[in-house]
C-alpha cells in the first residue's frame, strides 16, 4: 500500500482497483517484455496519480484510465518503446522539456525547456510529423515511421519508466510520482506564442490524459515585461489543473524562488544557479544517482535514447537501453540499482505492480 494515505484515501484506491479489475484494465500491457517493470502503467502509484487527478473520485478516474489505455494502445506506445529509432526519439526530446539529471530537493527530477527551441521551423516540423498516418508494427516486428503523439508518449513514458523509479528508488522513502518543470521563456514573442497554439494543446492533452499528476509545478523563467499579453493567448489551451501550477517568474526573482526548492548547483545558470544546461543535452546525474548505480559502461553516463528497467535475475533493477539504431534492436545494459530501496529503507522497489 502507497506510503501516507489516509483511510478514506486508501478506500477509494481499493475500490478504483477493483473497477479497473473488473473492466480488465490492470492486465499487463501488451509489448511490455517479462522482464519489464511495470512503472507508468498498472502499479498502485499510477492509479492513485488517476485517483487524484479526479478528486478520489473512483468512477472519474476510470473513465480517464479507459481513455488513456486506449490511447496508449490504438499508438502502440508499449511496443513502440523498444522499436522508435534512437534518431527520432533525441528528435522529439528536443521539443519538450527534458530531464536535466538533476533532482529538486524533494526527489523530483528537474525537467527544462527553451522556448527558443520551439522556433517556426521547429515548429513546422512538428506539425509535418504529427499529420503523418500513425506507425504501426508490421509482421517482422518492425515500425513504420511514428508520428507526433506516438513519439509523444514514449518520451513521456520515459519518465515514468526510467526517472521516476530511479529517483524513488534513490532519494525518497515513498515513490516519487511528478516533476519539477523548468521553462526558460526569455526568448518568448508574441509571434512565437501565435505559433506554439497547437503544440501547447496537443501536449497539454497527452500530458494531462495520459501522465495525470506528473507535474509538480512549472516554473516559467525569465518572463518579458510583455508576457500577461502572451499568456491570454497561451492559457485557454492548456489543462487548467497545469495552468495552476504554473508559476511565472522575472528574472530578478528566478533564483530566489527556485532555491526554495532546488539547490543551487541544480539550478541552470539561466536563472542564477551553476548548472550548466543546453537545449538536447543527455541526464548529467549528480553524485547520488551516480554512486548508487553500479555502470556496465565506461563513460557513466545515459546514451541517448530511451531507457527502461528490466528485473535481474534476483530481483535487482537493471538499466537498459532500447530502441532501433540502422533498424537494428537495441538491448544494452547500462547500470544496475543494487538491493532497491536499501539506500531508503524501504525493501521494495516502490513501483512493482
Amino acid at each position: 500500500m502507497t506510503v501516507g494515505l489516509k483511510t478514506e484515501e486508501a478506500s477509494a484506491l481499493a475500490t478504483f482497483s477493483d473497477l479497473c479489475a473488473e473492466q480488465g484494465l490492470l492486465k499487463r500491457r501488451d509489448g511490455l517484455k517479462d522482464e519489464d517493470f511495470n512503472d507508468g502503467f498498472t502499479d498502485e502509484s499510477t492509479l492513485l496519480r488517476f485517483l487524484q487527478a479526479n478528486r478520489m473520485d473512483p468512477s472519474r478516474a476510470l473513465q480517464q484510465f479507459q481513455q488513456a489505455t486506449t490511447f496508449h494502445s490504438e499508438n502502440d506506445a508499449v511496443r513502440l518503446y523498444n522499436l522508435i529509432s534512437v534518431e527520432d526519439y533525441e528528435d522529439t526530446r528536443l521539443l519538450y522539456p527534458h530531464w536535466t539529471g538533476r533532482c529538486d530537493n524533494h526527489g523530483r527530477p528537474i525537467l527544462m525547456i527553451d522556448m527558443h527551441a520551439l522556433s517556426r521551423e521547429a515548429l513546422t516540423h512538428w506539425r509535418a510529423i504529427r499529420d503523418i498516418p500513425a506507425g504501426t508494427l508490421s509482421g517482422d516486428d518492425s515500425m513504420s515511421t511514428p508520428n507526433m503523439p506516438q513519439r509523444t508518449l514514449v518520451h513521456f513514458d520515459g519518465f515514468t519508466r526510467f526517472a521516476l523509479p530511479l529517483c524513488s528508488a534513490v532519494y525518497t522513502s515513498k515513490p516519487v510520482t511528478n516533476c519539477s518543470y523548468i521553462v526558460d521563456a526569455s526568448s518568448i514573442s508574441l509571434r512565437q506564442a501565435w505559433d506554439v497554439r497547437e503544440f501547447a494543446r496537443d501536449s497539454s492533452w497527452i500530458l494531462a490524459t495520459c501522465f495525470p499528476e506528473t507535474i509538480y509545478r512549472v516554473y516559467v523563467c525569465n518572463v518579458p515585461a510583455y508576457f500577461s499579453r502572451l499568456w491570454k493567448i497561451l492559457k485557454p489551451l492548456i489543462d487548467p489543473v497545469t495552468a495552476d501550477k504554473i508559476v511565472f517568474l522575472h528574472s530578478t526573482e528566478a533564483y530566489a524562488v527556485l532555491n526554495e526548492e532546488i539547490d543551487r548547483v541544480n539550478i541552470p545558470t539561466n536563472f542564477g544557479g551553476d548548472f550548466e544546461f543546453k537545449t538536447g543535452m543527455l541526464p548529467d546525474f549528480d553524485n547520488e544517482i551516480r554512486q548508487a548505480l553500479q555502470w556496465s559502461i565506461p563513460k557513466e553516463s545515459l546514451p541517448s535514447g530511451p531507457i527502461k528497467w528490466v528485473r535481474g535475475e534476483s530481483g535487482e533493477m537493471r538499466a537498459v537501453a532500447t530502441g532501433t539504431v540502422g533498424g537494428v534492436l537495441r538491448a544494452e545494459e547500462i547500470a544496475i540499482l543494487a538491493e532497491p530501496g536499501s539506500r531508503n529503507g524501504t525493501v521494495d522497489h516502490p513501483g512493482l505492480p
